[in-house]
């Protein structure tokens, strides 16, 4: 036994220990040893845990909240054993999921591939549920879909023996007569099962809405959504009023309006508003409780849910859905330079490769293109067909069954071939017959949105200040109406532009952003300047030809979708695809491939010759067999079960979010305190759910300070963190907030519930908290907690927050480092007992219970203070005399026997002598990345931040997944690190400028760097034009610490530079001076990026004038910055990367030291007296030494070498020592 937890005990709520939690057993109160003991030895036997822990309770009168625990599961064996007699296959792991979510009561959505056994989980659900006598109802998007539904229901209710179940459904297809009987019976409500399609529920609710429906099934949830009352309408069947839904919509309506409200700071209107908003958020809620609807199981492949009403969902009903990513992609992406002509090496490329393959035709080169290369491919023997509007359902019903071998179509953004198409199994690869890209004159009528926002992204970088700025804003906008705007919408929206006539009154005012748009163009085109900086530019197009400008451009979001049809997500991953650029434009696809890398984590860009083709494709071959046989149903039979259904916990709500971003719009469910974001990703269904951070802590009292002692062991007690929401205190064990007395709190209890009743839901339970002995111990607590609720818990750990290292941390699974959770235990208790032990002394010697101790932060603050007694010391008088070259120096050795005013008018007409001088060239390597110490010591002195503000700021870097995580000690590069650096170097400063460095270092963590080839402006860019969508919107000084660590670690990967160093000894009026410093930069190597703090001398200094002199009292040492100390910190071996920056800020916020204008660390009177007092009395317990032995200590139990307890018993031995009242 490592710990109590209080109250966590699954079944009585009383405290328990986590060897009970990690064997899924209640605690000793409810089952004794013996009887555990024996229930142990019969799962060893193979028998169900759960199901013997509930018996034995049952048995014994015991059982309390156990059942909880395991009816949900049982429920859903007794569903797997229904639908195994239906459908002859047990579930998939992601039916089991849904199964309990609604069996234990959820309404939710499914967004997932197809394949992945949506529908026929429906089915088989409704005939389940109907068989309890719940009325269900399937809502199916066609009358094809219908029938098929239809002939599926008969053959699970035949096959489960419910044939005594009446199922209602109505198609068009049926006969007159059948039609009357189905209608009749549905009046009547003669029917257990209703299948009909979404328009005969809109046409007919009226009759419909007089039953009430336990459970529906929306096979299509796109489809119900074409008529947005559908909502309401079936909000109303599952039991709801319609005064109900009339207030819920009638909420979120508020809701938006307040928030506009306080976007434009409109204080009055606020005011109003939230009254009102509160009053109708009480009625609802009121509403809310006196309903008790029927479930609703929307599913969706593609998740476009748009619109207020879709909201209502979440309102009533507790969950949103969400939307798949289009953007992930498993593609090869592959450029060819022609050496003939471009579309004879099309064809033969299209030829080689084989059917199922897509050419897409940049609009410059027009529609007979299209026909050319098809008429090429009919002569070689590829059936290929060009899709146009006309007749483009059947030549791509045509290429479906493989009656065609490739179609070739236009590369637009909306073209019938780049949306819309979705044949995994089908699709091999695309060949651009050219580069995607938009070519267009300076006029008003090619001002469509797409242009204009890509034009307006390639000419910003051309822009300067306020003018960038309005680009900047102007792009946002523009992207924000291409993502709202529908085909159809967009077509008219053209029209209108071709045309100059007003669009449509829905259409204004995209139609004026546009226009605002293109008008900023056209004028900013009109500049020489302008024009001269994109005619240099490298990655697009600008040509001038009898005063017409035609600017051309990559169309990087055409090519991102259109490549994209290759590869699909399908139940069990994300299929290969292969994209072929053949270039027509070297300039733009430089372009289009700098772009595209910026956009997608996984694009790399391969020339041709470098790829094995016939394996590439054998790849992309096997990918397809596997879909094929998964949609015809030949791998059921093998009992393969193709997506895993997993609940991921981190402890940030923003790391949640980031994840959950990474596979499109997540579908959100609320339970209690936590927000789980549900998404796919082709291999995984993924819900993502955030701690807070961590949720335990030692209680105050009990045991030894929260610490009991039984049997030469210690045990921590440990209970719920609670936060004020008051005055921001946290705290355990108090009813009311010790400090302000407030009774409003947040207990992390219930977010543990919270996370106990989903875990229910899941096979795999994977713990992703950050990778160190912190987030280890997070976890350690997690799977405490929920042990008795999931069967599987693993730890996975990603060192940067992108969708690759995600997907390689879940293909990587481990167990939990004991060691790290028993260091952490260590370092918590000794924190506690040494802080309350010498806190208490404090309180009693000084008066006052604001003060307090630790072992780390009272050297720190006695280094402090030394240094600051130095500081004093060292004041003297000195001399600033600036010389005729522009360079100032400081003469600090001058004789006493002259009068500070002798010396000035001395040196005031001197000039200056180089006495002795040596010049050397030499070179200089760059320095290695930052490490934490490093980052915070550069950020004092370069940017002024203190250490917590760089932590704070660089946490929220990590979790946006900007960079790798930041609390490390290692230096080590990656090869993906490596990679990145590579691509900007080369880019930015030519290829002959990189030099790889791997920065070898001990341990799995890697140095702090950049996940992506992006500095500072082109990610203010992204973020600003929202190409890169952030759950968090840097500020000016996230962006200032990004830029200094993407600096330093491109500088670390560059070549060394040479510079001319002099050390030279210099008379100015009888008075020396030694200085030293780079005279030159001979070749700038990796100073390009970052240069170091050198001292750069000017030429010239020999018979330079002294033009001004001054004097000043000054010290020859200054007190510590916070870097400063931090680095001693390293160098001594006391405090970890992990607490650095929270030492510092205790002695800022327990004011034994403050912070200077200049940034130095000056102690108090009151930090004085508290060292002085803690030193002499209690020396040995707080000197450095001793810490850093211990920090030692804790290293050694992190790696297995050391017994946690006997340093703990070492530890409590120390304490037992201390004087009681010194």
């Amino acid at each position: 036994m490592k710990a109590l937890f209080k109250q966590a005990c699954p079944n009585c709520r009383g405290d328990i220990s986590d060897d009970r939690l990690l064997a899924g057993l209640p605690c000793h109160r409810c089952l004794d040893e013996e009887e555990a003991a024996e229930l142990l030895k019969k799962v060893e036997e193979g028998q169900d845990l759960k199901k013997l822990v509930l018996e034995a309770l049952e048995g014994k009168g015991r059982l309390k909240h156990y059942a909880e625990v395991a009816k949900p599961q049982f429920k859903a064996e007794e569903f797997n054993n229904f639908f195994k007699k239906a459908l002859g296959l047990p579930l998939w792991s992601a039916q089991r999921t849904w199964a309990k979510r609604v069996l234990t009561g959820r309404s939710f959505a499914i967004v997932a591939p197809t394949g992945v056994g949506k529908t026929v989980f429906g089915l088989a659900m409704a005939a389940y549920l109907a068989s309890k006598g719940e009325k269900c109802y399937v809502v199916s998007p066609t009358t094809l879909l219908i029938e098929q539904a239809r002939r599926r229901m008969e053959e699970i209710l035949e096959a489960s023996g419910l044939k005594q179940l009446k199922v209602a459904y109505y198609s068009t297809a049926l006969h007159r007569a059948e039609k009357i009987e189905e209608a009749d019976r549905i009046k009547k409500g003669d029917f257990d099962i209703l299948i009909t399609t979404s328009s005969f529920l809109a046409r007919n609710f009226e009759e419909l809405k007089r039953r009430r429906f336990g459970f529906i099934f929306v096979d299509d949830v796109d489809a119900i959504l074409k008529a947005s009352k559908n909502i309401d309408r079936v909000l109303v069947l599952l039991g709801f009023k319609e005064e109900d839904v009339e207030k819920a919509l009638e909420l979120l309506k508020l809701r938006g309006e307040l928030a506009r409200a306080l976007r434009r700071r409109e204080e009055s209107a606020v005011e109003e508003l939230r009254g009102r908003y509160e009053q109708l958020s009480k009625e609802v809620a009121r509403r809310l409780k006196r309903r008790k609807p029927g479930l609703l199981v929307v599913s969706t492949a593609t998740g476009r849910a748009r619109g207020i009403r879709v909201k209502l969902f979440r309102e009533l009903l507790g969950f949103e859905v969400g939307s798949r990513a289009e953007a992930i992609r498993n593609i090869q992406d592959i450029y060819l330079k022609p050496k003939e002509n471009l579309d004879e090496e099309v064809a033969e490329l299209a030829k080689k490769l084989g059917p199922g393959g897509l050419v897409f035709i940049p609009l410059d080169r027009g529609v007979e293109s299209a026909d050319r290369i098809a008429k090429m491919l009919a002569k070689k023997g590829v059936k290929a067909e060009v899709v146009y509007a006309k007749g483009k359902k059947e030549r791509i019903a045509a290429f479906a069954k493989g009656e065609v071998d490739v179609l070739i179509g236009m590369a637009s953004y909306y073209g019938l071939l780049v949306r819309g198409l979705d044949l995994p199994e089908r699709v091999r690869y695309a060949i651009f017959a050219g580069v995607p890209k938009m070519r267009f004159s300076l006029e008003v009528k090619e001002a469509y949105p797409s242009r204009v926002l890509q034009l307006l992204l390639d000419v910003k970088d051309a822009l300067t200040g306020d003018e960038q700025v309005t680009a900047l804003r102007l792009i946002g906008r523009v992207r924000r109406l291409l993502w709202r705007l529908t085909p159809a919408s967009f077509r008219e929206l053209k029209e209108a532009l071709e045309k100059g006539v007003e669009p449509p009154s829905w259409l204004k005012q995209a139609y004026s952003t546009v226009k605002e748009a293109a008008d900023f163009l056209f004028q900013a085109l009109s500049r020489s300047e302008v024009r001269e900086k994109l005619r240099k530019s490298t990655h697009l197009s600008f040509t001038e030809e009898e005063g017409r400008v035609t600017v051309t451009v990559p169309d990087v979001p055409t090519y991102i979708q259109a490549s994209g049809r290759t590869s699909r997500m399908y139940a069990g991953g994300v299929s290969k695809g292969v994209s072929i650029v053949v270039v027509d434009d070297e300039k733009v696809f430089t372009g289009l491939a700098r772009q595209t890398r910026w956009l997608a984590d996984e694009v790399r860009w391969v020339s041709l010759e470098e790829v094995d083709l016939e394996g590439l494709m054998k790849e992309v071959d096997d990918d397809r067999e596997r879909v094929r046989r998964l949609l015809s149903g030949e791998v059921k039979a093998e009992g393969f079960d193709p997506v895993k259904s997993v609940l991921l916990i981190v402890e940030s709500p923003t790391k949640a979010k980031t994840i959950a971003g990474f596979f499109g719009k997540p579908s959100r469910r609320r339970l209690g305190e936590v927000t789980a974001y549900e998404v796919g990703t082709g291999k995984y269904i993924l819900n993502v759910v955030a701690t807070g951070g961590h949720v335990y802590d030692l209680v105050p009292e009990g045991g030894y300070y929260g610490v009991k002692r039984e049997e030469d062991r210690f045990i921590p007690i440990y209970s719920s963190i609670k936060r004020c929401l008051s005055c921001g205190e946290q705290f355990v064990g108090h009813a009311k907030c010790p400090v302000c007395g407030g009774d409003k709190l947040r207990d992390a209890w219930r977010t543990i519930e919270a996370l106990r009743n989903l875990a229910g839901e899941f096979d795999l339970t994977y713990l992703g908290t950050d990778p160190d002995n912190e987030g280890e111990k997070i976890s350690w607590d997690i799977a405490c907690s929920l042990r008795p609720y999931s069967n599987i818990l693993k730890r996975v750990e990603f060192h940067e927050v992108t969708r690759p290292a995600l997907l390689r941390a879940l293909e990587e699974l481990r167990d939990i480092k004991e060691g790290f959770v028993e260091a952490n235990i260590v370092r918590r208790i000794e924190d506690r007992w040494i802080g309350f032990e010498l806190s208490h002394r404090l309180w009693k010697k000084f008066g006052s219970k604001h003060l307090s101790a630790g072992r780390v932060q009272t050297p720190v603050l006695g280094w402090i203070i030394e240094r600051f007694e130095e500081f004093k010391r060292s004041r003297r008088l000195v001399y600033d005399v600036d010389l005729s070259v522009n360079y100032r120096l400081t003469l600090d050795t001058v004789p006493s026997n002259l009068s500070p005013e002798q010396v000035v008018e001395r040196l005031r007409q001197a000039t200056c002598k180089v006495v002795e001088k040596e010049e050397v060239e030499e070179e200089v390597s760059p320095q290695p990345p930052f490490t934490t110490d490093a980052l915070l010591k550069e950020a004092s002195a370069r940017l002024r931040m203190g250490a917590a503000e760089t932590m704070s700021l660089a946490q929220d870097l990590f979790e946006l997944g900007l960079i790798t995580y930041h609390r490390t000690d290692n230096t080590r590069v990656s090869a993906t690190g490596r990679q990145i650096a590579k691509e900007y170097v080369k880019e930015h400063f030519g290829e002959e400028l990189y030099q790889a460095r791997e920065w070898p270092g001990e341990g799995a963590h890697e140095c702090i760097r950049p996940t992506r080839p992006l500095d500072v402006e082109q990610l203010r860019t992204l973020v600003e034009t929202e190409a890169l969508m952030l759950t968090k919107r840097p500020t000016r000084r996230h962006y200032a610490l990004y830029d200094l660590i993407f600096r330093r670690f491109i500088a670390s990967q560059m070549s060394r530079a040479r510079v001319k160093r002099l050390k030279a000894k210099l008379d100015i009026a009888g008075f020396a001076k030694e200085v030293e410093g780079v005279v030159d930069i001979l070749e700038p190597g990796f100073t390009l990026i970052y240069r170091p703090p050198w001292y750069i001398l000017p030429p010239g200094l020999e018979g330079a004038r002294v033009v001004n002199v001054s004097k000043r009292e000054t010290a020859t040492i200054l007190p510590f910055t916070q870097g400063e100390v931090i680095a001693l910190m390293k160098e001594k071996g006391i405090g970890r990367p992990s607490t650095y920056a929270k030492i510092i800020d205790t002695l800022l916020k327990r004011k034994y030291v403050v912070e200077s204008k200049t940034g130095r660390l000056i102690p108090t009177s009151r930090g004085l007296k508290v060292y002085s007092y803690l030193s002499s009395t209690f020396g040995e317990l707080v000197s450095e030494r001793r810490t850093a032995l211990l920090e030692s200590l804790m290293d050694m139990i992190e790696r297995g070498e050391a017994d946690y307890q006997a340093i703990l018993e070492e530890l409590y031995s120390e304490m037992k020592h201390l004087p009681r009242y010194a």
